[in-house]
C-alpha cells in the first residue's frame, strides 16, 4: 500500500500539524526519505514531536520506519506479469469493499429523496452509466448531471435532501472539486469515487470509495492501456452489500 493510501485512511483525523507535514512530504517524498526528522520538522515549520506523531498516526513506530517505507515505495519493481498484477488489484478492490462497513453510507443513501451523479470524461461516463443501471434495479433513479456550465447551474437546485456521487479518477479535477465544495456548503450528502491516492475530492466528501491504481501498459501498437474494471467490481459489490443491508434491516426503505 502506498503512503498516499495510508493517508487516505486517516486524513479526516489529521491535526493542523499533520496536514503541514503531509503537504510538504507529499511534494518531496524522495528528499524526505533521506532527511533527518529534525530537518523535516524545520521544512514543515512544526516540532520534531509533530513529525513523530504524524508517522505514528499512519501506523509506524516512528519517523525512521516511515522513511524506510517511503524508500521501498519509491523503488517498486516494474511489473513483469501484467495479468498477475491486474488480478491482484481486482482482489484488493474486492477485499477492501467487502471488509468496509458501508452501513452509515447506506443509511444516508436511504434518507435522501433525490440522487445525482457528477463526472466528466470517457471513463467517468462509463462509471456513471453502470452506477445508474445497477441501482435502478433497487428503485433508485440517478440524475446524470450535465457537463460544462450546466453542471454549475444545477448546484443551486440541490439541498440537504439530496445525495450526490462525484466521480473523478484523479480526485483533483478542478471543476469537480469546485462543484463538491459548493454542494458541501448547501448541505448535500457527498460520496466520491477516486483512485486510492491523496486527493482533494475525497477529503471534501462525507463518504469515500477508492480503487487502487493499475498503472499503464503498452499495447502492441504502442498505445497506453489502463484497466478500469476495478471500478465496476467496486460498484457491483457495493450494490450486493446494499441488498444485504436491506435484508438485515427487514427490507423496504
Amino acid at each position: 500500500m502506498s503512503v498516499e493510501a495510508l493517508v487516505n485512511g486517516t486524513y479526516q483525523q489529521f491535526s493542523e500539524s499533520d496536514r503541514a507535514v503531509w503537504e510538504y512530504l507529499s511534494q518531496h517524498q524522495a528528499e524526505c526519505a533521506n532527511m533527518s526528522i529534525e530537518k523535516v520538522a524545520q521544512k514543515c515549520c512544526v516540532s520534531r514531536s509533530a513529525v513523530m506523531r504524524f508517522a505514528q498516526r499512519l501506523g509506524f513506530e516512528g519517523f525512521a520506519e516511515l522513511k524506510l517505507y517511503i524508500k521501498m515505495d519509491g523503488q517498486k519493481m516494474p511489473v513483469q506479469n501484467e495479468l498477475e498484477h491486474i488480478c491482484s488489484l481486482y482482489q484488493n478492490v474486492m477485499n477492501g469493499i467487502c471488509e468496509k462497513n458501508c452501513d452509515p453510507l447506506f443509511e444516508a443513501f436511504d434518507l435522501a429523496k433525490r440522487y445525482f451523479i457528477f463526472g466528466e470524461g470517457m471513463v467517468q461516463t462509463s462509471i456513471k452509466k453502470e452506477f445508474k443501471r445497477i441501482f435502478m434495479s433497487a428503485g433508485h433513479m440517478f440524475y446524470d448531471a450535465p457537463s460544462g456550465q450546466e453542471m454549475y447551474n444545477l448546484v443551486p437546485l440541490l439541498g440537504s435532501d439530496d445525495f450526490c456521487i462525484l466521480v473523478s479518477v484523479s480526485g483533483n479535477n478542478k471543476k469537480i472539486v469546485e462543484i463538491a465544495r459548493k454542494l458541501q456548503v448547501r448541505g448535500v450528502t457527498l460520496m466520491s469515487i477516486t483512485k486510492n491516492r491523496e486527493n482533494t475530492l475525497a477529503h471534501i466528501c462525507d463518504f469515500r470509495l477508492y480503487v487502487d491504481e493499475s498503472g499503464h501498459f503498452e499495447t502492441p501498437i504502442h498505445w497506453q492501456y489502463e484497466s478500469t474494471t476495478s471500478y465496476f467490481i467496486l460498484i457491483d459489490i457495493l450494490f450486493l452489500k446494499y441488498l444485504d443491508y436491506h435484508q438485515r434491516k427487514g427490507g423496504g426503505r
